[in-house]
């Protein structure tokens, strides 16, 4: 959570899936950067992916969302991200 970019991440797939371009364009963020910070995501179990044709679809991890989610936000201890506003 160390860099806003990944909040702002977290926020749009609040509202639902997104592959790295969709966010890249949302976002106005390089392909490149927003590529490392799903990484990051990824490895820390916040986000999951699937595969649809040649595209990968990136979504919040529906596990940890039930664990921390409260009142349309996602608690970390460290950090609460307001989703769907």
């Amino acid at each position: 959570m160390a860099d806003p970019n990944r909040l702002r991440i977290i926020r749009a797939l609040g509202y639902g899936e997104l592959s790295v371009s969709d966010l890249a364009d949302l976002l106005e963020v390089d392909l490149a950067k927003i590529s490392h910070h799903l990484r990051v995501l990824y490895h820390a179990a916040i986000v999951t992916t699937y595969r649809d044709g040649k595209f990968i679809y990136y979504q919040l991890n529906k596990e940890l969302a039930l664990k921390r989610t409260t009142g349309g936000s996602l608690d970390f201890g460290c950090c609460k991200v307001v989703l769907g506003e």
